[in-house]
C-alpha cells in the first residue's frame, strides 16, 4: 500500500535533520496505520533531539499505553509535564495531565478489581 503522505514526509525528515515537525507527523502516520514500532522509533528520536517538543510526550505516553507499557506512559507524561510547565505550554499541559489522571485512576480501578 503506498501512502503519499508518508512518503512526502519521509523525504522532507530526510532533507533536514532538524526538521522535528515533518519528523513528529510521519510519527503520527505511522501512528494511523498501526505501525507502532516505526512511530515509537521517531518519538524517541524527537525526545533525544528536542526534549523541548511538547507536543510529543502525550502522544508518547498514549503509544506506550496502548502497547502495554503503563510505567513508560506514566514516565512520558511526567516529563512531558516538567517540559511543559517549564515552557508555560498551558495547552499541552492541561492535556497531559488529564492523560496522566485518567492513567492513575484507570490503574487504581484495576486494583481494586484484586480485593472484588
Amino acid at each position: 500500500m503506498s501512502n503519499k503522505r508518508i512518503e512526502q514526509l519521509t523525504t522532507f525528515v530526510e532533507a533536514d535533520e532538524r526538521d522535528m515537525f515533518s519528523r513528529f507527523a510521519l510519527a503520527l502516520e505511522y501512528l494511523k496505520i498501526a505501525d507502532t514500532d516505526r512511530a515509537l522509533s521517531l518519538f524517541l528520536e524527537i525526545r533525544e533531539k528536542d526534549p523541548a517538543y511538547a507536543g510529543l510526550y502525550y502522544h508518547l505516553g498514549k503509544l506506550y499505553l496502548q502497547t502495554g507499557h503503563t510505567e513508560k506512559a506514566l514516565a512520558a507524561f511526567d516529563e512531558g509535564i516538567r517540559v511543559c510547565e517549564q515552557l508555560q505550554e498551558h495547552h499541552a499541559l492541561k492535556e497531559l495531565r488529564e492523560a496522566k489522571t485518567a492513567l492513575l485512576f484507570e490503574r487504581d480501578d484495576d486494583d481494586d478489581d484484586d480485593f472484588a
